[in-house]
């Protein structure tokens, strides 16, 4: 059994949530900077200089690889891991990403944003123990197909495999696992709108957590890395990065994840937009965010007016079914350098009338977040 990458499951959780002194849904939806219009379209608009042009829409969502990894790593033995592999993904079938895809399909068409970072966009295989793996669920051509029989469809330009493994659900069968993140553009007509991408490049961390475990002699690796694509839009160019920060272990590997992602971006020739789930507050001065906020990337959500104590994006249980549990916000939506400006950013994926038909599930234990950004120049 290849065990050492099995600490993807880890990209469930984000700690220990701090509800914050906020408004029920974590407070306002949506932001608009001053000078500037209701979004149009999906889009969002600006008439402050009297041109109307068009904000360039971008977002960031954790689609949630569909079940709760941590008890993993609590095995005492071989067999006791087995069956819980075996719950593991008898739970991720059961928050069943068929439905949940379409409803982030909803979200996604509703604003069709230029271009998406997604992460924890999963693929799961199974067969017989020793034989064939087939494909029972990619998340990637799931969504996808959502997105085009609404249409509004995307297409991948740039991924990174994060981290992946084989190993036993039950006596007789095994399952794979592979995260990933992804970006995708709109593809859809009219073709003078369509981003232009260039430039697409991926890589992983090298710093990444390695975690204990209860059986002798077996510990849990976790690669994770970025993914990066140039794109234009109306004429002009922007770098588009996403990713997902280390989630456990020392924050020591995140921050450093933090360090490395800040200095392959140091030096894009473009303006550069960075998404993704950092799992780090913006209280967090000394770690990840801290360091990208020094490194001069600017918060979209606080910056098109958000509140700082609300726009939450975090903590919703596994099981998608309870109430709004989201309590702290580290999914973003970053920019620099001061030539780009945010005018809208919004929260999605938060309200009851977002839930999945017809079971109810939340799209993602996560929120997604939307910005318009405007860049120097007019575009």
């Amino acid at each position: 059994m290849v065990l050492a990458a099995l600490v993807m499951a880890l990209g469930a959780g984000c700690g220990a949530p701090v509800r914050q002194a906020s408004e029920p849904d974590g407070g306002r939806r949506e932001h608009e900077a001053p000078g500037t219009e209701p979004r149009e379209g999906g889009q969002a608009r600006e008439n402050g200089d009297g041109r109307g042009a068009r904000a360039v829409g971008v977002a960031t969502y954790n689609v949630y690889l569909g079940a709760g990894l941590k008890p993993l790593f609590d095995a005492g033995s071989r067999a006791e891991l087995v069956t819980r592999a075996g719950e593991l993904y008898a739970a991720m079938e059961a928050t069943d990403f068929r439905e949940r895809a379409a409803a982030l399909a909803d979200l996604l068409a509703a604003r069709a944003p230029e271009v998406v970072g997604l992460q924890e966009v999963a693929r799961w295989e199974r067969g017989p123990a020793g034989g064939d793996l087939t494909v029972r669920y990619d998340f990637l051509r799931l969504l996808l197909d959502e997105l085009a029989a609404r249409g509004t469809p995307y297409r991948t330009v740039a991924a990174n495999d994060n981290f992946t493994g084989r190993m036993a659900v039950s006596a007789t069968e095994e399952a794979r696992f592979t995260d990933r993140d992804v970006i995708v553009v709109r593809d859809g007509p009219p073709a003078s709108s369509r981003p232009r991408t260039s430039r697409a490049t991926s890589a992983a961390y090298g710093a990444q957590a390695t975690l204990p475990s209860r059986i002798p002699g077996l510990s849990f690796e976790v690669p994770r890395g970025w993914s990066s694509v140039d794109v234009t839009v109306r004429g002009g160019t922007f770098r588009f990065a996403t990713t997902h920060l280390e989630a456990f272990g020392t924050p020591d590997v995140r921050a450093a994840q933090a360090r490395e992602l800040a200095a392959a971006l140091a030096g894009s020739p473009h303006p550069v937009v960075l998404t993704g789930d950092f799992n780090s507050r913006p209280t967090d001065a000394s770690g990840a965010y801290g360091i990208l906020a020094g490194a001069g990337y600017t918060d979209a959500w606080t910056a098109a007016g958000g509140d700082p104590d609300g726009g939450w994006t975090a903590g919703q249980s596994g099981s998608l079914l309870a109430g709004n549990e989201l309590s702290h916000r580290i999914d973003h939506v970053l920019y620099r350098p001061d030539g780009v400006r945010a005018v809208t950013a919004e929260v999605v994926g938060d309200r009851e009338a977002d839930r999945s038909a017809p079971t109810g599930f939340w799209p993602s234990d996560h929120a997604g977040v939307l910005a318009g950004l405007r860049f120097g120049g007019g575009r």
